[in-house]
């Protein structure tokens, strides 16, 4: 599918629930929308990312925004404020302590408020006072990311949702890692979800750092269908394997450019671990902290790039060659 240009403010605005994967809330939400030019000399978005508008207005957080701009080599945002008319007075006061503090390392080039994100609307330009009209529901980046199986929650706890813990499938008593690879791939490349038996013997072998580190090369099947994949054997496992396996999903998350899942990936695992006693993975950590750092989706892709096809058949036994026509 084509890329959706954006050619406008409008639809760059109109875009932000899309990019995100969720909408804004309009209690007071600051959105930094960072671009760079492409060597067509087009302005493209590199990185969104969300915070509320109290939170913004704080030196320490604009502080680490401006870090994870810096480390992308970004220098041009333009940053958005979504807030109800009843909230409109404070949320702006917010919005310019923020811009005051961002602008002092990276340049703002258009400066909004607007009302909400849930519907059609009307907002501002800020440094000019013109108006622009903004329709999400026109927005061609939305009908590509919908199209393309990425969803686009109303609210973004329905994002943390994702990965609660359900019904707790027991992990089996034996598992062949090589097998349970390589169903996994062949599920993955069908679109399709890994049914009880198959949660059941990822969940049994997915301790194995051999095993785990294998599973990065299911992204070569469908990053989206690899991301759902996990998410669903997550929601189901418990303990150790549930923090690896919400690792993997994670990073898949990121690699694809949803942030806000990633993150939600994340913190569950931390919580999970948090609540059995089991300790963190190193991995997690490292996954954290490249996501708040602002790393480029496709350079967190070159994960897959540091096992090889013979590396895995080395460790594992699996038949990992990757689909061609996924990647």
């Amino acid at each position: 599918m084509t890329q959706p240009r954006i050619t406008t403010t409008a639809q760059l605005l109109a875009a932000i629930p899309a990019l995100l994967g969720y909408v804004p809330a309009d209690s007071g939400s600051f959105v930094v929308i960072a671009l760079e030019t492409d060597p067509a000399g087009t302005a493209v978005v590199k990185l969104v990312t969300r915070t509320t508008s109290e939170d913004a207005a704080q030196a320490s957080t604009t502080s680490t925004l401006s870090g994870a701009l810096a480390n992308n080599g970004i220098t041009a945002v333009i940053v958005v404020t979504i807030a109800a008319p009843g909230l409109r007075s404070h949320a702006v006061i917010e919005h310019m302590l923020a811009l005051r503090e961002l602008s002092r390392t990276t340049e703002v080039i258009g400066s909004y408020y607007l009302p909400t994100l849930a519907e059609a609307t009307t907002g501002e330009n800020l440094d000019t006072g013109d108006l622009v009209h903004v329709d999400p529901y026109a927005s061609e980046v939305a009908a590509d990311h919908i199209a393309d199986g990425k969803p686009i929650e109303r609210r973004r706890d329905a994002i943390a949702a994702r990965y609660q813990q359900g019904e707790h499938i027991p992990a089996a008593e034996n598992a062949d890692p090589a097998q349970v690879l390589e169903e996994l791939a062949a599920v993955i490349y069908a679109d399709e979800l890994p049914d009880r038996d198959l949660i059941a013997r990822t969940a049994a072998v997915i301790t194995t750092i051999p095993v785990r580190d294998a599973m990065f090369r299911l992204a070569l099947y469908g990053r989206i269908s690899a991301w759902t994949a996990m998410a669903t054997i997550a929601r189901h496992s418990h303990g150790d394997a549930r923090i690896q396996v919400l690792c993997l999903a994670g990073w898949l998350a990121h690699t694809i450019g949803n942030g806000p899942d990633a993150g939600s990936a994340y913190e569950a695992a931390h919580a999970h671990a948090a609540e059995t006693g089991h300790s963190t993975p190193r991995l997690l950590d490292l996954l954290d902290t490249a996501l708040n750092s602002g790393l480029d989706p496709k350079i967190a892709r070159d994960l897959t790039a540091g096992l090889s096809a013979d590396e895995v058949r080395a460790s594992t036994g699996a038949h990992l060659p990757g689909a061609p026509d996924r990647n």
